[in-house]
């Protein structure tokens, strides 16, 4: 029997907002960033027992255990078969799905493979094709876009030739009317096929998989050669079976990790105003694809922030951009500002040419004066006679209307009855996407229960997961930290396979697709690893600190690890001695490399090179002495969550060894999850205290820390 594309079901639960399809039914309450609760349709709940989270697109209640994704909770709550269900959802947030069962379909299918296929091909050329062209290089050079962001956005460049992408697909196994399909080439009158971009800066739209869709090119050529023909500055790839501009947010699948983190989108509307950007370092920023705001742009942007900037002319074409714009978040969840940027002189300016101009810090404090949507609309809406203030009042409550929450609609009518003198009746105000009915609910068996053993787990090695997973901008980092060198040595820095497995799951994906995705991670996850992530608590960090707490907890983790290697060397032989001589020197360097990161004798920069560099003795160290201990200390069996036979010789790198974990003086640690012993409820996390960067090092009991300035940079390291 024919069914969906995993791609299309992919791409479906990409674009629908779980939260806003529940909504449908039952209300629901902000409990976090893009977290919720609502009162559970799936047993006789008298209070809000279940979370939905939009970032992971998932659903679960505590009580019954009903979970699942968008397309779970219709099935369960509509009665409806899986098929039944993508239909229902596709069919909500406006994704055209093919039909099924017949030839045209089932061709549909293979063309949007095909032009995939053809897109990536197309992309590695225009690539090739910009090293070769002087004038393209010196047009990048001229807007300051660096090498790196030309290879990030994949920017490239399609010559003057009519046939030189055709002709490069025909070699490659495509024909000139697939070029056509794909929107690459466009067929003549005279039924001739020519490249559709020619002389022009390419730049990848990508999807939110990173997937190469489309194409913006911007115009390289010479004016006074077209005869008198003004040709478009910018030409977008058509629609094609691949590519729908309503769903499509160019930069997206760059932007999404900073917009979660600041829980704040920037909205421009140029290719090269959301590259300078996010060059420059503000990288919260989107661009619609080729169109206007749609309302699946604004769907999606809602999974991710709370607040949107928008960032058009202040001409009257973007005043009306804004206005629309503003028609289609706030039904959505997003609170709107506005603003306009402009050069010391008054005049107007793009963001592009602002940040290059003023640089990164002076957008970020223009984006502080950013007016709230209501005064922005009183500002720029005529009100000189009682017709013009009657509109502008109309115009507000009906955006009033629009808004969700309650709480909110009842504080703007509060604000624009004082400001305007109007009453708060929004009687005959129409509102243009009413809700739907609520369906009726029905009872689900209790789903099987996973529990986290939270009492097990090392607060510190907790905390140092949440880090990770709140802050993607560290995966760079933690990819050079835990390398193949790394992983090939069997070192188990980690003393809880849990978190090991966590991590270990984050930075496989990134170091597969070179993107972090909370929903992907989530969904290739084990039930209790799902669990543990479901249930991290909500943390943010504000830079530098997540970078000097990600070195710092790898100090300690690595001052764990040598405590428990001291248990494993014998000490009745002249080798087992020189080994544990060796490994205090090592200790000693970590422990300096703290210290003087802690008092700035060595800046930020230099202690994380230095944490890198410790690795390479670490792993010599660490072969030593599994190789000397090997067949002498034996293992008991440390309890995690099943019992495990002890193997006959110590492995290092096994959770379940004897080696006992150090334990952490107070001045490192963060609180235990439990106080005077009393065990921790296994369905919550440990609270986290915030870090603080001036703490003292930790310096094991054993083997006191005595400064020593003759300690070199590496030295330190024995």
């Amino acid at each position: 029997m024919p069914f969906y594309s995993d791609e299309i079901i992919q791409e479906l639960k990409n674009q629908a907002d779980i939260a806003l399809v529940i909504q449908q039914f039952l209300p629901l309450k902000k409990s976090g960033v893009n977290k919720y609760v609502g009162v559970c349709p799936f047993h006789d709940d008298h209070s809000p027992s279940m979370s939905v989270n939009s970032t992971l697109g998932i659903y679960k209640c505590f009580a019954c255990g009903a979970g699942g994704d968008v397309f779970k909770f219709i099935q369960e709550h509509e009665k409806l078969d899986f098929k039944g269900a993508v239909e229902w959802v596709a069919n909500f947030v406006g994704f055209a799905l093919p039909n099924l069962g017949n030839n045209v379909n089932t061709e549909v299918l293979e063309e949007r493979t095909m032009v995939r296929k053809l897109n990536e091909l197309a992309c590695e050329w225009f690539e090739q094709q910009l090293t070769l062209s002087p004038k393209a290089l010196e047009y990048l050079n001229k807007r300051r876009v660096s090498p790196e962001t030309r290879k990030q956005f994949h920017i490239g460049y399609a010559p003057t030739g009519r046939e030189g992408l055709i002709g490069y697909a025909a070699r490659n196994g495509f024909s000139p009317r697939d070029c056509v399909k794909a929107g690459l080439a466009v067929e003549k009158e005279n039924g001739g096929i020519a490249d559709k971009f020619r002389d022009r800066l390419m730049i990848a739209i990508q999807n939110l998989s990173g997937v190469v869709v489309a194409f913006g090119g911007r115009d390289l050529s010479d004016p006074a050669s077209h005869n008198g023909i003004k040709l478009a500055k910018y030409m977008n790839s058509p629609e094609t079976a691949l590519y729908s501009k309503r769903d499509i947010l160019f930069g997206l699948n760059h932007s999404r990790n900073a917009i979660m983190k600041e829980n704040a989108v920037i909205i421009v509307e140029g290719y090269f105003d959301l590259i300078s950007l996010y060059q420059s370092g503000v990288q919260n920023v989107v661009a619609a694809s080729g169109t206007a705001l749609t309302e699946n742009h604004a769907s999606i942007l809602a999974r991710y922030a709370k607040t949107a900037y928008l960032v058009f002319d202040g001409d009257a074409a973007g005043q009306n951009a804004t206005r629309r714009s503003l028609e289609i978040v706030l039904p959505k969840g997003l609170s709107p500002k506005v603003f306009a940027l402009s050069r010391p002189d008054g005049t107007k300016i793009d963001p592009d040419n602002f940040v290059n101009e003023q640089g990164p810090d002076a957008f970020r404090r223009a984006l502080r004066t950013a007016e709230d949507w209501l005064s922005y609309l009183g500002r720029t809406m005529p009100n000189n006679s009682p017709e013009d203030r009657a509109a502008f009042i109309t115009q507000a409550k009906t955006l009033i209307k629009s808004i969700e929450n309650p709480e909110l609609r009842n504080q703007y009518l509060k604000l624009v009855s004082e400001r305007y003198s109007t009453t708060r009746s929004l009687a005959g105000i129409k509102v243009a996407h009413p809700k739907r009915e609520k369906a009726p609910t029905a009872e689900q068996p209790a789903a099987p229960q996973v529990s986290v053993p939270w009492e097990l787990l090392s607060p510190i090695e907790v905390r140092f997961a949440n880090l990770l997973y709140r802050n993607p901008t560290l995966l760079d980092r933690a990819a050079e930290y835990f390398d193949m060198d790394f992983a090939a040595s069997g070192i188990q820095i980690f003393d809880s396979p849990l978190i090991d497995e966590f991590i270990q799951s984050i930075l496989a994906q990134y170091a597969e697709t070179g993107t972090f995705s909370p929903r992907t991670l989530y969904e290739s996850l084990s039930p209790q690893l799902q669990l543990f992530l479901e249930q991290l608590p909500d943390e943010t960090w504000k830079t530098p600190n997540e970078i000097l707490e990600f070195y710092d907890t790898l100090a300690v983790l690595t001052l764990n690890l040598c405590d428990r290697y001291k248990k494993l060397i014998p000490l009745d032989s002249e080798a087992g001695m020189r080994l544990r001589m060796q490994l205090n020197k090592f200790t000693q360097g970590i422990q300096i490399v703290a210290k003087k990161r802690k008092i700035s004798a060595i800046t930020p920069d230099v202690f994380a090179e230095q944490i890198i560099q410790s690795k390479t003795p670490l792993i010599e160290l660490y072969t030593s002495i599994n190789d000397l201990s090997s067949g002498v200390a034996q293992s008991t069996t440390a309890q995690f969550s099943q019992q495990v036979p002890a193997p006959p010789p110590v492995q290092l790198n096994s959770p379940q060894s004897a080696i006992p974990q150090a334990e952490m003086p107070p001045e490192m640690e963060a609180p235990p999850p439990f106080d005077n012993g009393e065990q921790f409820a296994s369905s919550e996390p440990p609270e986290e205290a915030p870090y603080d960067p001036n703490e003292e090092p930790y310096v094991p009991d054993d083997e006191p820390y005595v400064p020593d300035d003759d300690f070199g940079a590496m030295d330190d390291f024995g």
